[in-house]
């Protein structure tokens, strides 16, 4: 009888997978050569039933295998539509959707997975955004995402306002979960920025939302609460600087009130926003700040809020201070004034420990690179005995004093303070004016030596 050579099992096996594999890839490579074009409209329509978006194909459509099957459109716009009148429109020059493996074909059951733009830019007007805040709420869109893009935020004559980059926006809604979110990488004044915005799936407009800032560190809460479409109440819950500021507000009347509740936080807001016409009159109260991070630091950085920043809020900002961590300054009031996208501060006036005040005219500027605190500066004593006491005089040598007129010089840079053009005003003496020397002093001790030497000559 004849030998047969058989094939080993090994060999076989090599076969039968290089057999699967080269079907398996002209199953793959058939959609390639399929014209998506002529069934443009069903697409449209599936997506519009995924997404809640409309969809209008102006360019080619190509299907791509890598790195997940999709279908890549260019030269498409997108539209949400708030009612008959009013749509939003986006044009957008690459647009993939993402399809199962199954579902390869668009004349069987087509079936969507996800969409995707990136490198885009997005032109929002101010009067659509409540168009694209009914669509989170209201939709139940799968899911879609946004990569390295840019927001332009313009007025309604399309002037820009904000220019936002966006590293990626996801917005995800699960039925099952019972949620919708909506999470924002992005870049804002030159700050980065990570956002959550979160709502349970059936609810109407009570939503949550977490936005979180670096250098400098900014986080915040926010719970909000629909009345209708109209008004509205919630509370925020902001971390800046190390510090908890707690926010009750209410939109109501086209009034704005934000108020915080009682606690112990060191920082407060009482503010009342009215809409129309625009203006902003509010109060924050600052519990046991230094007064180094006050000159230093908070009022230089509110003179100098970019004007974009600013936009167009008109109205009054106070300062109220107290408890303030020092020796001879307790408390007292800083007030601006907002127009016409510029801050001016009006009155500086301090309380001196049971002493009388202080009131300040102040400005910065800048030299060679450093940044330079200038004040000028009358102190009214109203309680002679307590003056005498904490300066530790004798009470007859300031019986007549009742004004004395200083200037200070201050490098933040570097922490030097100056004082000069010292003017002592007393009723028994015309016009005594001590010599215009400048005075280099580190701390509160060295001024109250300082002004003891120069009352007692």
């Amino acid at each position: 009888m004849k030998k047969t050579n058989k094939l080993p099992p090994v060999i076989k096996g090599i076969f039968l997978f290089i057999t699967l594999l080269f079907l398996f890839g002209i199953y793959l490579s058939i959609p390639v050569l399929f014209n998506y074009k002529s069934v443009e409209n069903i697409i449209e329509k599936k997506f519009f039933s995924d997404f809640d978006i409309k969809l209008n194909i102006n360019g080619d459509i190509k299907y791509q295998l890598l790195p997940k099957p999709h279908l890549l459109i260019s030269n498409s716009s997108l539209s949400l539509d708030k009612n008959r009148e009013e749509k939003m429109l986006i044009n957008i020059e690459k647009l993939k959707i993402f399809v199962n493996l199954n579902n390869l074909y668009p004349k069987s059951k087509i079936n969507f997975k996800k969409f995707e733009i990136s490198e885009n830019n997005f032109l929002l007007r101010k009067n659509e955004y409540i168009i694209l805040r009914n669509y989170f709420h209201n939709s139940k869109s799968k899911p879609f995402h946004i990569t390295n893009s840019k927001i332009f935020i313009s007025d309604d004559k399309d002037q820009t306002l904000i220019i936002s980059p966006v590293e990626k926006i996801v917005f995800m809604t699960s039925k099952k979960d019972n949620f919708k979110k909506l999470t924002i990488n992005g870049n804002l004044f030159d700050l980065k920025f990570k956002s959550l915005w979160k709502k349970e799936f059936n609810s109407e407009f009570n939503s949550k939302i977490e936005i979180d800032f670096k250098n400098p560190n900014i986080s915040m809460k926010n719970k909000l609460d629909y009345d209708n479409i109209l008004d509205f109440k919630g509370s925020a819950l902001i971390n800046f600087l190390n510090q908890n500021i707690e926010i009750d507000y209410k939109l109501k009347d086209n009034r704005i009130s934000l108020k915080s509740p009682n606690n112990n936080n060191n920082i407060n807001i009482d503010a009342l926003i009215e809409l129309k016409p625009f203006y902003l009159n509010s109060n924050i109260i600052l519990n046991k700040q230094n007064l180094n991070f006050l000159i230093d630091e908070l009022v230089f950085s509110i003179l100098n809020l970019n004007s974009d920043l600013i936009g167009n809020i008109n109205g009054d900002l106070k300062l109220s201070l107290i408890n303030i961590e020092h020796e001879l300054i307790r408390d007292g009031y800083i007030t601006f004034n907002i127009d016409q996208k510029k801050i001016n501060l009006n009155k500086i006036v301090i309380s001196l420990d049971n002493i009388g005040i202080i009131e300040s005219e102040v400005t910065y500027e800048e030299k060679n690179g450093e940044i330079i605190f200038n004040s000028s500066n009358v102190i009214t004593i109203k309680n002679r005995k307590n003056f005498a006491r904490k300066f530790q005089m004798n009470v007859n040598k300031v019986i007549h004093l009742n004004k004395i007129f200083f200037k200070i010089k201050k490098n933040i840079s570097s922490g030097i303070i100056s004082i000069y053009d010292i003017n002592f005003n007393k009723l028994d003496v015309t016009d005594k004016n001590i010599e215009k020397i400048s005075y280099n002093i580190k701390n509160s001790q060295e001024f109250n030596s300082l002004v003891k030497r120069i009352l007692s000559n």
